[in-house]
């Protein structure tokens, strides 16, 4: 009998009691099911909704150059695929996936026309009919079952599979018809790849260095292949690696990463353009199979530049850390240990000066510039004019008999005391600036291999290993009155840019040598280049006063030409170094010249006048320009009052017009233009570097330049089809 039938209100209370424990049993029975019967189905879902540990990469530091500019950054390539089997069984534009019965590749009828024209716009050195073909042959392979080349899995979007594409570009086709939805509709497959990209071409490549990841170990470690400053700081520049999961699509960060670090380095990206400029000329002229320059700013030792040219298997002359028969080295300048010859000889010479072994004043017999000492003949590059020369004479002359007979008579007896005085004076140090620097050597009386004849041959450059920065931080300490500064590459550490470490300027010896011998030297440099007749007198310039000395050093792989000096001599406020491999010619003739070159421009760039002395009294005062933007042009000419009218051209600046500003004989100015299509290597003869690389990019072109200027050559000529990533070099003068 059912309880309570007669009172409504109980059976109601009743049947919701019942109602609500029979609910109570059935959840607590789930429960009871769900963690002991269902365990390890549910354990496996779980499982399966959560990523563990996965990796977050860091951002890797900058490197920047003396005034901040970024010298290199990381920056992101991309390159596009379509996997044609992720189409199958989806209906391009529903709402929601629904199963087609239709071909696969019907789901990209609608919107690719649209997606193929705008594929031709991004992507200029193909037309829509390119895209149109390429990717139907990829829809046809597909349908047939046949891989072909490139597989269906991952079939390139653009005719070229080995295309990279810019961040811009990637962005633009991301808003294309098809590729704007999601991968299960488009088959999109982007692969993105980090590089690092050095904003400045080739200007100082080698020491810049580089960081590519070559793969990864079983550990999960990445190879790298390092050189330069990403080498030497990389562990400043790595940063460090966050660890993060997934759960339920959403993302956990369990360690948070840490960016690398920046580094700003003491490079000034102006004197390192004109070196180059300057080498490369130099270079070139003379034919040689390799040259490097450093640049050193007195007082603080920081090094302002630093280049390192090669002759490739092409007859180019480039910058490169890859080995091969002209460079042997990473980093010439650094790497390279080479007898220095005579730019050694006033280092031997302060030693004797320094211990009193001659004055300045003294006189040595050079014996018509031949003697035998220690059973070898000793030879002058030049027979002297007078049988006794004073220690200017020998040093302006480059005297090797000279030499010789000084350090060989003052030191026989005791030679511990000048390898002692040439370890002092930085001869065997490694300032590790770089990873690839070595340290520099030489045999003293305690090595094995020792002879009578080694105090002779290194007091003119023989019998030791040097680089050109040991030889030229001697130099710098000349110049600078005696204290010799440690060189300094790197000046400062960066977090997200503000400096959180400052690398000063170390003083290695206040007082290398007393002030009377640091006198006398730099005098006999002086006299080195500004006396008539002497070796470095091609270096006399009379645009600033120079100091420094030659160098020519015999080897059967390539004679080592050498100039090494500081300017202005009488306040000086760099140091250079200049080396070239060539068996033709002597330092004076080679590196003298290309040390020249490089002061005179340093200087002028240095040069600060009062604006009003910037008054041409001889030429027409009618403005010029280079060719390029003339919406810029025009703005201009507006702003100083000069009206040229009559003419259509774009007011736009981020959509400019391009052609050049013209005067007639009557000074009747005009502007005329010219239509660049982004399909075609534009001419870019007479642009400033700026417009010259917008044109070429725009079209799709990479972009070297050699020197600065206004553009007087370009390596493709202008008209021919552009290919994507065409490597074009463009030469600029003044």
């Amino acid at each position: 009998m059912f309880p309570f039938k007669d009172n409504i209100i109980k059976r109601f209370k009743f049947v919701l009691f019942t109602v609500f424990t029979a609910w109570a049993i059935f959840i607590v029975a789930r429960i009871i099911s769900i963690i002991t019967i269902e365990k390890s189905f549910w354990s496996e879902v779980a499982e399966k909704a959560i990523v563990y540990n996965k990796t977050i990469e860091p951002k890797r530091g900058d490197i920047l150059s003396d005034n901040g500019e970024i010298m290199v950054s990381n920056m992101m390539k991309y390159r596009f695929y379509i996997d044609f089997d992720n189409l199958k069984d989806y209906n391009y534009r529903g709402n929601k996936l629904k199963t087609r019965t239709e071909e696969k590749d019907s789901v990209w009828k609608n919107g690719f026309q649209e997606m193929c024209d705008g594929l031709a716009k991004i992507f200029p050195q193909w037309t829509s009919d390119d895209f149109k073909k390429h990717l139907k042959a990829g829809i046809a392979q597909k349908n047939s079952g046949k891989k072909g080349r490139f597989g269906y899995r991952k079939y390139p979007l653009c005719p070229d599979h080995q295309l990279y594409a810019t961040y811009t570009q990637y962005k633009q086709a991301l808003t294309l018809p098809i590729l704007s939805d999601k991968k299960v509709y488009s088959g999109l497959v982007v692969d993105k790849y980090m590089y690092r990209k050095k904003f400045f071409g080739s200007l100082a490549y080698s020491t810049l260095g580089d960081y590519r990841i070559l793969g990864k170990k079983k550990d999960g470690e990445p190879i790298v292949d390092m050189h330069g400053l990403d080498q030497t700081y990389d562990s400043l520049l790595r940063g460090k690696n966050g660890i993060m999961h997934t759960e339920k699509q959403k993302e956990i960060i369990d360690i948070p990463v840490t960016n690398g670090l920046d580094i700003q380095t003491t490079l000034n990206v102006e004197l390192q353009d004109i070196c180059e400029t300057a080498l490369r000329n130099g270079l070139t002229e003379k034919g040689s199979k390799a040259g490097w320059v450093i640049l050193m700013e007195v007082k603080t030792g920081d090094i302002k530049a630093i280049v390192n040219l090669s002759l490739d298997d092409n007859g180019n002359y480039i910058e490169t850390y890859t080995q091969g028969p002209n460079n042997v080295t990473p980093n010439h300048a650094v790497g390279d240990l080479r007898e220095p010859g005579s730019i050694f000889k006033p280092i031997a010479m302060a030693i004797a000066l320094e211990d009193g072994k001659v004055k300045e004043s003294d006189s040595v017999r050079t014996f018509g510039g031949k003697m035998q000492m220690h059973g070898r003949t000793i030879n002058d590059a030049t027979r002297p004019k007078r049988a006794w020369q004073t220690m200017t004479e020998i040093i302006q002359n480059s005297s090797n008999v000279g030499m010789a007979q000084i350090i060989n008579d003052g030191y026989k007896d005791n030679p511990a005391q000048f390898t002692d005085w040439l370890v002092k004076l930085g001869m065997r140090t490694n300032y590790h600036i770089l990873d690839s620097e070595r340290t520099p050597t030489f045999r003293t009386p305690s090595s094995t291999g020792w002879s009578k004849s080694d105090l002779q041959a290194m007091s003119r450059g023989y019998a030791t290993s040097q680089t050109a920065l040991s030889i030229v931080t001697f130099y710098n300490a000349l110049a600078n009155n005696g204290v010799r500064m440690k060189p300094r590459l790197v000046k400062a550490i960066l977090k997200e840019g503000n400096i959180i470490e400052t690398i000063d300027p170390e003083v290695l010896d206040g007082q290398m040598l007393s002030p009377a011998t640091i006198e006398s030297v730099k005098r006999m440099l002086i006299a080195v280049v500004n006396e008539k007749g002497a070796t470095g007198a091609r270096a006399k310039s009379d645009k600033v006063r120079l100091a420094g000395k030659t160098g020519t050093a015999l080897n059967k792989n390539g004679n080592v030409l050498s100039f090494c000096g500081f300017f202005p001599a009488d306040n000086p406020e760099y140091t250079c170094i200049v080396q070239n491999i060539n068996n033709i010619g002597g330092g004076g003739s080679t590196s003298a010249l290309i040390f020249k070159d490089i002061a005179e421009k340093v200087m002028a760039n240095s040069e600060n006048r009062p604006l009003n002395e910037a008054k041409d009294t001889v030429n027409n005062p009618l403005p010029t320009a280079k060719n390029g933007n003339v919406t810029a042009i025009h703005y201009l000419l507006n702003q100083m009052g000069i009206r040229i009218d009559g003419i259509d051209i774009s007011d736009d600046p981020d959509e400019p017009s391009w052609g050049r500003l013209a005067c007639d004989a009557q000074g009747v100015m005009s502007i005329e233009t010219t239509t660049y299509s982004e399909s075609t290597v534009p001419n870019v003869i007479g642009m400033g570097a700026k417009d010259a690389i917008f044109l070429m990019n725009r079209a799709g072109l990479d972009v070297s330049i050699n020197g600065y200027g206004k553009v007087v050559s370009q390596t493709h000529t202008a008209g021919q089809k552009a290919k994507r990533g065409t490597r074009i070099t463009l030469t600029l003068k003044p």
